[in-house]
């Protein structure tokens, strides 16, 4: 914030000087016992406001010492990080390919998860993906780990269309789509938020990679058909028609499951599928709510219900009399 400095509203230039001394005199007691007063009297109020408040002065300094070190502290953690990623690619670039740069020293595996997180844009994931085929020239294999952490980078950096070009061309790059959970992840990363044709070119990449099909997967199978719903094309309906009757069939077999509300569980990786499958339920049961469809299947799901098998009936019992109270 800003402030202004007010300029003086009477000019004391035209008067008389012995008047202004005379003034000056006569009014100096008065102006000194106000302003001690006054200093009193906010020193009073500062204490009742804020009796654990240090003075005004010091604190101002010291805090914006304290911003400005955190803040080149930052920028010097920022700046070692790029170095290391780009140190690392300079590395693995001169160590691989069929003819290597450098033939001393090999690239172990953990290298590649080390620059996913180093990889602070879009650009340099990009940079990191260009470098795959060198793997693959080098006889080496990508393992269902990568494939898992590339498409949590892809999301983390807000850059899923890569993970689809990745994936999507396994003769250049060579990284496989050779994981379930790096398969589900892929599709929650681009359902909700991107045009449904990328979520339909990740359910392809599930045959493609010989997973089990969406339709089977009821994490995969709701968020597929939230993104039907989304679309509503005439497409779109035609295979959400097949999807609703499949996530129907598998809601109502099975016992719903609980997300964690704790937040240092829902942090963890294995509990994701149960947090997108709930949300994406919820999405659906309030598109179903605003189009009339048939949603009360969903409520043991998005609520704590208790869950039956389906086509399973528990005969009443007879209300208790006094004979048998």
């Amino acid at each position: 914030m800003m402030f202004c400095r007010m300029a003086s509203l009477f000019s004391l230039s035209s008067r008389p000087q012995a008047l202004f001394r005379l003034a000056s005199a006569a009014n100096r007691p008065l102006c000194r016992r106000n302003l001690h007063l006054t200093a009193v009297v906010r020193q009073t109020r500062d204490d009742d406001l804020f009796s654990s408040a240090a003075p005004s002065g010091a604190p101002l300094s010291e805090a914006s010492r304290s911003t400005a070190a955190a803040k080149a502290k930052s920028q010097d953690a920022a700046t070692r990080r790029e170095q290391q990623f780009y140190e690392l690619v300079e590395y693995v670039t001169d160590r691989t390919g069929r003819k290597r740069a450098i033939k001393a020293g090999q690239v172990r595996q953990t290298a590649w998860l080390r620059l996913f997180q180093l990889a602070n844009s879009s650009e340099q994931l990009e940079m990191v993906a260009e470098l795959f085929p060198r793997w693959r020239d080098s006889g080496k294999e990508f393992r269902p780990i990568h494939a898992e952490a590339f498409v949590c980078r892809c999301e983390e950096l807000k850059c899923p269309t890569l993970a689809l070009k990745v994936f999507g061309d396994h003769p250049k790059y060579g990284l496989g789509l050779s994981s379930l959970s790096a398969a589900r992840h892929m599709l929650h990363s681009v359902y909700a938020k991107h045009p449904l044709s990328d979520s339909m070119t990740v359910a392809a990449l599930f045959g493609v990679y010989k997973l089990p099909p969406v339709s089977s997967d009821l994490a995969a199978c709701s968020m597929l058909y939230s993104a039907c719903l989304k679309d509503n094309s005439a497409n779109a309906r035609v295979v959400g028609k097949a999807l609703h009757e499949e996530l129907k069939k598998h809601a109502q077999d099975k016992p719903p499951i609980r997300a964690p509300r704790e937040s240092v569980m829902r942090a963890r990786y294995a509990e994701k599928p149960n947090i997108w499958l709930l949300d994406a339920l919820k999405t659906i049961e309030n598109v179903h709510k605003k189009s009339g469809k048939e949603w009360r299947w969903l409520r043991s799901w998005t609520t704590e219900r208790e869950w039956r098998p389906r086509n399973t009936f528990t005969p009443r019992q007879p209300a208790a009399t006094a004979e048998h109270a």
